[in-house]
């Protein structure tokens, strides 16, 4: 007894309903689709679609006490709660409708014609059932929430915000604090699902609070109700979130601190506020302040057709690193038979201001090749490993300025290497392994390059 009154028995056993309620979602469907087989083959399957709604209604049936049992703690919208529950129902009692009517649809006229509708019924109020039910524990949001914005448009959603990660342009609430609530609040504080009757989904709505008051004390983070739930013990009663969520990081947490103390502002810039430098290292953690690398600073022309079919005549793939970008991804099959030549290099150089990526692995390219490389002056990514690459080769490419990642694995280069690499400023991961690179050799580049990372095995 002492066990049923020190805990909430109904939600104890409510909370397997977003278990049990896939159950009668897969039996009906399995029953629709042996119908479909059973049409299309010719073939006898009505015990085991009949069997197939049973046991459909049977767990729908489980899964709408369960889920009375949950709603009875409140907090959900009530017109979508209601619509997920008579759907829920309606549905059920149509699993069961159709399991009596499909044993008797070969002999009763009425159950013949109205077994098609009822199969139409049972599979609509699945969908719609489903679909509410989804609001409730995600949002109504969640289904659109990434669509495009002529679609969020046609359904009278907002558009999708750009990501802001200039300091100087990010406003505090828009681009900081309500990506937070939103990936780690509003699952349980949305406008279907409002656990303690409080929403975080606008600004309106968070300054009103919930049940229990005001969750912001603006200028106060300390006395604030919100910022004292996520930063209890995950194992307290009240910690937020709940339910195994997500909970908070460290930075997000400390952003939210900082904004209440702030005074909670919501149409001010990030700027505006007072910004120490561990405040710009938590926006940072977020997004907010990164400087732009150097790939999504470059802005360029496409290059022209001709071009591109002229390098890919002279072997090379040539493709955008992404989608419709106007940067290109170089490479050389080790197993073309024709060699690469001045010829060919002079070619490829047409383009040479868009490649950012080349790869030229298991080549053995002549050393007198090497410095034209050197001209792809916004090469981010190199592999030029096993191509016979020797120390004279290295220094043809140390006017690579915005290298990143250079892979010279399997090359006859030595310590003489380094002071080449060094010139490398913006490198930040080179694969030395089986080169004849010394110890001593890698921590001199690591001691003038301390953001390198050395990969000395694969």
């Amino acid at each position: 007894m002492t066990f049923f009154l020190e805990s909430n028995i109904y939600q104890f056993f409510g909370r397997f309903h977003a278990m049990l309620v896939h159950l009668p979602i897969g039996f009906i469907i399995l029953a629709v689709v042996f119908e479909l087989l059973a049409l299309k083959k010719k073939i006898d399957l009505n015990r085991a679609i009949s069997y197939a709604f049973l046991a459909g209604a049977l767990s729908g049936f489980i899964s709408i006490i369960l889920g009375l049992m949950l709603a009875s703690d409140g907090g959900y919208n009530e017109a979508t709660l209601n619509t997920h529950k008579w759907t829920g129902i309606t549905m059920t009692l149509t699993a069961f409708l159709l399991f009596f009517i499909k044993r008797k649809q070969n002999t009763i006229l009425w159950a013949k014609k109205s077994y098609p509708l009822l199969m139409v019924l049972v599979v609509t109020l699945l969908f719609v059932a489903g679909h509410n039910g989804g609001n409730l524990t995600h949002g109504s949001d969640y289904l659109l929430e990434h669509a495009p914005n002529p679609i969020r448009t046609l359904v009278g959603m907002k558009p999708i915000r750009d990501r802001v990660t200039d300091l100087d342009e990010a406003l505090v609430y828009e681009d900081v604090i309500h990506p937070i609530f939103e990936a780690k609040c509003n699952v349980c504080h949305n406008s279907d699902k409002a656990k303690g009757d409080l929403l975080l989904t606008d600004p309106e709505s968070i300054m009103k609070g919930g049940e229990n008051g005001e969750v912001i004390a603006t200028g106060n983070a300390k006395e604030s109700e919100l910022y004292r739930r996520v930063t209890l013990s995950p194992t307290h009663k009240e910690f937020m979130p709940t339910e195994g969520r997500t909970p908070l990081t460290k930075e997000e947490t400390m952003l939210i601190q900082w904004w209440i103390d702030e005074g909670a502002p919501f149409d001010k810039k990030v700027v505006a506020l007072n910004l120490t430098d561990r405040t710009k290292a938590h926006l940072r953690d977020v997004g907010i302040g990164l400087k732009q690398t150097f790939i999504e600073s470059l802005d360029l022309e496409v290059v022209d057709d001709n071009i591109i079919e002229a390098i890919e005549a002279e072997g090379f793939k040539i493709k955008p690193i992404t989608g419709n970008s106007t940067l290109l991804e170089v490479a050389y099959s080790p197993y073309n038979k024709s060699p690469i030549t001045a010829e060919k290099l002079e070619v490829l150089l047409k383009a040479k201001t868009n490649i950012v990526w080349l790869n030229f692995s298991d080549i053995r390219l002549q050393e007198a090749l090497i410095p034209k490389l050197g001209q792809l002056e916004n090469l981010v990514e190199l592999r030029i490993n096993n191509t016979n690459l020797t120390d004279e080769g290295v220094k043809a490419l140390a006017s690579l300025k915005h290298l990143e990642y250079l892979n010279v694995y399997g090359n006859p280069i030595t310590d003489a290497s380094v002071e080449s690499f060094q010139k490398l400023t913006s490198l930040q991961k080179i694969y030395l392994w089986k080169t004849g690179v010394s110890e001593t050799g890698v921590q001199e580049l690591k001691n003038a390059l301390n953001h390198v990372n050395v990969v000395l095995g694969l």
